[in-house]
Order: structure tokens, then C-alpha cells, then sequence
């Protein structure tokens, strides 16, 4: 028995759930938060994610419970078009969650209490896009590296939106960023942007153009300055 329960019931149970919610066992660490961003995955395993549709900023908010990327990678959909051809993924389908309108930014928020472990390729399908990962709980990048995204930003930050719906700025009070075992791969990112309370670079980083802040601080979206917290 577990939990009290004969193992029957549990068997049942846990049948029952990989049912019903099919897409979370198929997406490999990721867990939607929020009826916005959908699951999916490519004819070849690889996790889709059929990012929220853009506000009029151009800005696509997804939340998350958990955002972890494994060594197959995960593919941000971010295609107006029916079909759509990627590297990881092959040939995928469209997604309608956009109703024509592609992303100019996919913002990647976890609000889940749960630390991001990025150990694959993340690919933008479609128009190319800003890509944001924020996690205040922390992130690790162990093998990560980004396609058809001109600027990738990892931060512990909590993302702040004006009344427009456009980003601002990154509320940074805590966490850590982490960059492990066999490092990080930007070299086809024109920016990529570290922002977090403690940044520990323990493996290479190859990228074009890197940007690492590092403390309390409440950091522009667009300039990355920061404005230190009292």
C-alpha cells in the first residue's frame, strides 16, 4: 500500500490522470498556468509550447507552474502560418491561439515555486522573437542555447507590465542564475541578458553580445539599467 491506499487504487489513480491530462506527461517538466498558452507536442516528442496570443504591445505573456527544458529542447510556436518548419521539431502545425498575429516578445513567467532547469535548445517557430525566461525561484543552464530569437533574457526577476501592456522593467529581490556543466550556446543571439540577484557562471558561455546583472535591483526592460534597491 502507499499513502494508506491499496495499489489498485493508486494504479487506477495515476491511470486515470495520464488520461486526462495527457499533455502534461508529454511535455517533459513543463506545466501551464492559466488557460492562455497550450501544450503540444511534434511528431518527433520535441514539447511545443502554443504560446498566448500578443497583447497590442506585441508582447505574449505565458505562465507557468513549472518551465524546465530537457535535452530534446522545446519549441515556442510562435507561426501565423498552417504548417511550420523547424530544427527540432520537423514540420509543425500553426498556432490558432495567435489569430494571425505573431509575437514580437515571448515572455515565459514562472509562478510556480519551482526553479527552471534548462539543459536543451529552446526554438522560436515562425517570426523571430524576443525570448524571456523569468523564474524568481532561480534558473540553471546546463547544455541551453536559443534559436530564431534575437535577444534571450534569463532573469529571477519579477516581470512588471505598464498600462499598456508593454514590459518595463524586471523586479529583481532575490534568486540565482546558474550557468553549469557544458555551459551556454548564444552564438547565433545578438543579445543575451543575465538579470538576477546572484549570478555563479561555473562553465562557458559563447554569445555575441552578454550582459550580466547582478544585485537588488529594479532593471529597465528595454536599456537594462539598473536602479538599485535601498
Amino acid at each position: 500500500s502507499f499513502w494508506g491506499m491499496p495499489k489498485r487504487g493508486l494504479a487506477l489513480i495515476l491511470a486515470n490522470a495520464m488520461f486526462w491530462q495527457p499533455m502534461l506527461v508529454q511535455a517533459e517538466g513543463i506545466v501551464v498556468s492559466g488557460t492562455n498558452t497550450s501544450l503540444n507536442q511534434a511528431g518527433n516528442g520535441v514539447p511545443i509550447v502554443n504560446i498566448a496570443a500578443p497583447n497590442a504591445s506585441g508582447l505574449s505573456h505565458n505562465q507557468y507552474q513549472q518551465f524546465n527544458v530537457d535535452s530534446q529542447g522545446v519549441i515556442l510556436n510562435n507561426s501565423t502560418n498552417q504548417t511550420q518548419s523547424t530544427q527540432l521539431g520537423g514540420i509543425i502545425v500553426g498556432n490558432s491561439n495567435l489569430r494571425g498575429t505573431a509575437a514580437s516578445t515571448i515572455l515565459n513567467e514562472v509562478v510556480g515555486a519551482n526553479a527552471s532547469q534548462l539543459r536543451g535548445y529552446t526554438e522560436v517557430a515562425g517570426q523571430a522573437a524576443r525570448v524571456i525566461v523569468a523564474n524568481p525561484y532561480g534558473i540553471s543552464c546546463n547544455g541551453c542555447g536559443f534559436i530564431n530569437t534575437p535577444q534571450v533574457t534569463l532573469t529571477t526577476g519579477k516581470p512588471v507590465l505598464d498600462a499598456n501592456g508593454q514590459l518595463q522593467r524586471f523586479n529583481v529581490q532575490g534568486g540565482s542564475i546558474s550557468i553549469d556543466g557544458v555551459g551556454l550556446n548564444a552564438n547565433n543571439v545578438d543579445q543575451f541578458d543575465i538579470i538576477t540577484r546572484s549570478a555563479k557562471i561555473n562553465a562557458e558561455i559563447h554569445a555575441k553580445r552578454l550582459n550580466i546583472i547582478a544585485g537588488r535591483n529594479d532593471v529597465d526592460a528595454q536599456t537594462l539599467n539598473p536602479t538599485a534597491f535601498p
